[in-house]
């Protein structure tokens, strides 16, 4: 049974006014040699106990195989800029043990690139791979491209098929270093300028190995560090990122407000990457990276990382979700942070059991439901005041997807309201519903989350949806992430 309806919303979806193509690396993950996150999360070794297909943990391999991930970022974060890719191809038993400066753990490099590469493609997803810009030099990166992508009969791609890996992984995607602005990196850069000098470098050598590569640069939420990035390195590299986390602490209204402010935060950040592109003579285009992202809890702490998160993080996440699909001529990659036990989509126990949470539930409904194009969505929304925001924030908040033929439209529709149901209208121009389902997460309050005593405790609902005058009427439970598949 619904709750009273408290609000009143419209919505037009003009299915005939797209405003981009959604990116096919628009709902990717990263995991990271980090807590739990491979070992005992994606690698539990081929002789484990645990159920696993070639040493694959099978329930998180099958969990994450129904996201159907577009991309995964690899080996990091922080431990990229310590990680010595050789360490980890070959004979697991010649891997040698080494000390992780990043994360003060010890690293058995027993899960390394060709691990990577063959579970990417068991999961569907293509592989992001971040090398060492921090301790690591760019001959290295060269070489790391060399064993991936040559087919040459050159030294490292001959290890690749020494190792029994004959044809060239061609992995497209690479980032130079990672969060290199900050202290707490191994390697960190003293500002921009030199950041941008050192991916000039590493680009160089890169690109010898393969010009075919695509590369992400160190960006960050800092003007000036974008700035001097573009302005001295700007020719070499495609894509700019950027990382954000959200503090989990935030009052219910602040929290669900964070893609706002994110949104506006990504929209400046290009403005100023567009006006130092023209200046300083950047003839390419470049976009943004949004690849590391999430909520972070106060209980997520070393060495583990370990959090529960509830309903209203789902709402956070549908509203990122919603947000880079406006702005996907601008932010064509990102990267959830990260798939499983370190602030995860998924806890996977040592026990065998596994819990999907509440954001991996958002993840599974707009992943199985996504057209090629984005149209043009508004709202009509009461407001509420967000200090977050530094403003006034809508309750409903809506994005709407096409298929290549038109003829199914996808609508993502939040209720950020935390205790009232919203009667929601949908018109649109350019298509006529005929049937429709709306799939939906909510709980019974914000609160609730899956835990491994209780974890089924939110769950995926679904209601038929009835067209009516061209158009659908629907109600939105309070903290609710909604889609609606139509077909006309």
């Amino acid at each position: 049974m619904f709750e009273a309806i408290g609000l009143k919303s419209r919505i037009v979806v003009y299915a005939d006014t797209p405003i981009g193509t959604l990116s096919n690396r628009c709902y990717g993950q990263f995991i990271e040699h980090l807590g739990e996150c491979i070992y005992g999360g994606v690698w539990v070794g081929r002789d484990s106990k645990m159920p696993n297909e070639n040493g694959f943990r099978l329930d998180v391999l099958e969990a994450v195989k129904d996201l159907n991930p577009p991309l995964v970022r690899w080996p990091g974060g922080n431990f990229a800029s310590g990680y010595h890719w050789e360490d980890g191809v070959g004979p697991l038993s010649r891997r040698p043990r080494r000390y992780d400066l990043a994360w003060g753990a010890e690293e058995p490099n027993l899960f390394g690139t060709d691990e990577f590469v063959e579970w990417c493609r068991l999961i569907g997803a293509e592989p992001f791979i971040t090398v060492n810009a921090g301790n690591g030099t760019p001959e290295e990166a060269a070489r790391w491209v060399e064993y991936c992508n040559s087919n040459r009969n050159t030294y490292y791609s001959s290890l690749r098929r020494e190792y029994g890996h004959n044809e060239p992984y061609n992995v497209k995607l690479w980032g130079v270093g990672n969060e290199l602005y900050g202290e707490w990196q191994i390697g960190s850069c003293v500002d921009g300028a030199e950041c941008a000098r050192r991916t000039l470098e590493f680009a160089n050598e890169m690109r010898k190995a393969d010009p075919s590569i695509e590369l992400v640069a160190v960006g960050c939420e800092d003007p000036e560090w974008n700035l001097e990035m573009v302005k001295g390195s700007g020719k070499c590299f495609d894509y700019l990122s950027v990382h954000y986390y959200a503090p989990g602490n935030k009052p219910y209204k602040e929290l669900v407000a964070v893609p706002v402010h994110v949104e506006q935060m990504l929209r400046n950040t290009h403005g100023l990457v567009e006006a130092t592109r023209r200046k300083y003579g950047v003839k390419h285009e470049i976009k943004l990276a949004f690849d590391e992202w999430n909520v972070w809890y106060p209980e997520a702490k070393e060495p583990l990382f370990t959090q529960v998160t509830r309903v209203k993080d789902a709402v956070f996440t549908g509203g990122i979700l919603n947000m880079l699909q406006r702005l996907c001529s601008i932010v064509p990659i990102s990267n959830f942070a990260q798939t499983v036990n370190v602030l995860p989509l998924i806890i996977a126990a040592s026990d065998g059991r596994m819990v999907l949470t509440p954001q991996y539930l958002v993840f599974k409904m707009y992943c199985s439901n996504k057209g090629a194009r984005v149209l043009r969505t508004l709202a009509d929304s009461e407001l509420y005041l967000s200090n977050e925001a530094g403003g006034y924030v809508p309750y409903v908040d809506a994005s709407a997807t096409a298929s290549e033929d038109g003829a199914t439209v996808y609508l993502y529709v939040l209720n950020r309201s935390e205790d009232d149901s919203v009667e929601l209208r949908v018109d649109f121009k350019g298509f006529t519903p005929r049937s429709g389902v709306q799939e939906f997460i909510a709980g019974e309050n914000a609160e609730d989350r899956n835990t491994l005593e209780y974890p089924d405790r939110v769950r995926v609902e679904q209601a038929s949806v009835e067209a009516t005058d061209g158009g659908v009427g629907i109600v939105l439970k309070p903290h609710s992430v909604n889609v609606l598949r139509l077909h006309g």
